[in-house]
């Protein structure tokens, strides 16, 4: 099977949804043998980041214009010439969807939408102008001619379907690397709660550090740790808001990659998502993975914290956020190593990338069946 990735961009900026289509793209060249490629949007950052992409083999368009629009000219062609049995578009909003839209109406081949939380009513309250007219331009007759949408989550079909879309489904997960830790990682924790991700609005960091006014209290040698890229000087709100609430004990820290990323989130006790919005959150299964249980806000779908006893899933706000943070933070070393051990042993069991690419090639096999039919 000849296989493409339509993506935005292969840079680290793409934070979650880049890891999501890299792991499935390498996990895909190792488990099948098809030919998988990756076209997307060229970069700045591409030069200097190229040797840390680990995905299918790269093809990137220039941009012309605003970058926030992706219009590449080029990018139709350069998917023409690879000859895809199959399309699979991440993301909306971007005019990539338009050229595989192009695409599958000169060849009259499927293509499948991974939507990647964009169609939420949080990401939906962001860039609306913007939305509206791509929505009206190629959005709409892309997500409607799609063969199939992918999900990560029962929620995130929930949001499909409340867009007015009733394309075929089709729900798998993202997944994890399986990362391993070495003695000095498994042995030594922080008393630090972690929060790892882009600093946007939508993230809740805000909530983060009202629920952490009370606790900072109650427990003074724990501290709090928000460790990520700006996005539209958030961070510099977040810190005004931190000095406003009297915090002491509260980290900022920029981006981080591969071996610092993977120490720093080791060595934390907790970490904490309190997200108003995820149509996966990778750093949850990241946390789970390095052993470090979690406390998650429902604006992400990780309700398995709760069933497998490795972290709390918590209403969005605060004082959940506070209770959930409290009950862990009350637990021994031990306990918290204990239920850090629970969260990685069901990662491996569900979320290995190689298991989640043989399930999606089974689905595009069938969309490439019925398309034919």
């Amino acid at each position: 099977m000849n296989i493409v990735h339509v993506v935005s961009s292969p840079v680290t900026a793409a934070a979650g949804v880049r890891e999501a289509y890299m792991r499935l793209s390498k996990a895909q060249c190792a488990t099948s043998g098809d030919i998988v490629s990756v076209v997307g949007l060229n970069h700045p950052d591409w030069p200097k980041e190229a040797s840390k992409w680990v995905g299918g083999t790269p093809y990137l368009f220039d941009v012309i214009g605003p970058r926030s629009l992706g219009y590449a000219p080029n990018m139709l062609s350069g998917i023409e010439a690879l000859n895809p049995d199959i399309v699979h578009l991440h993301g909306l909003w971007m005019h990539s969807g338009r050229s595989v839209l192009q695409w599958a109406k000169k060849t009259r081949k499927p293509y499948v939408v991974s939507v990647h939380g964009m169609l939420s009513d949080v990401a939906l309250s962001y860039g609306r102008q913007k939305k509206r007219f791509v929505l009206q331009w190629f959005q709409k007759e892309v997500l409607e001619r799609a063969a199939a949408i992918h999900v990560t989550s029962s929620a995130e079909a929930d949001e499909v379907f409340k867009f007015g879309l009733n394309n075929p489904l089709i729900q798998i997960p993202n997944g994890v690397e399986q990362l391993y830790l070495s003695v000095n990682q498994t042995s030594t924790k922080d008393k630090v709660v972690l929060s790892l991700g882009r600093f946007h609005k939508k993230k809740g960091l805000s909530l983060l550090l009202k629920a952490w006014q009370p606790l900072e209290k109650e427990f003074p040698d724990w501290s709090l740790l928000l460790v990520g890229p700006d996005q539209d000087g958030e961070v510099n709100r977040l810190k005004g808001l931190s000095s406003e609430l009297g915090l002491s004990k509260v980290r900022f820290h920029g981006q981080v990659w591969d071996k610092q990323k993977i120490d720093i989130m080791a060595s934390a006790s907790i970490f904490a998502l309190p997200s108003l919005s995820e149509n996966f959150a990778i750093t949850v299964a990241e946390s789970l993975m390095l052993g470090v249980p979690v406390v998650c806000s429902k604006g992400a779908p990780w309700q398995g914290l709760d069933e497998h006893k490795c972290g709390k899933w918590v209403d969005i706000g605060p004082e959940p956020m506070e209770h959930g943070l409290r009950e862990l933070m009350c637990l021994s070393p031990e306990k918290l190593q204990d239920m850090g051990q629970r969260g990685r042993e069901w990662m491996i069991q569900d979320y290995s990338w190689d298991s989640i690419a043989l399930a999606m090639r089974s689905e595009y096999q069938s969309v490439l069946e019925k398309s034919v039919s």
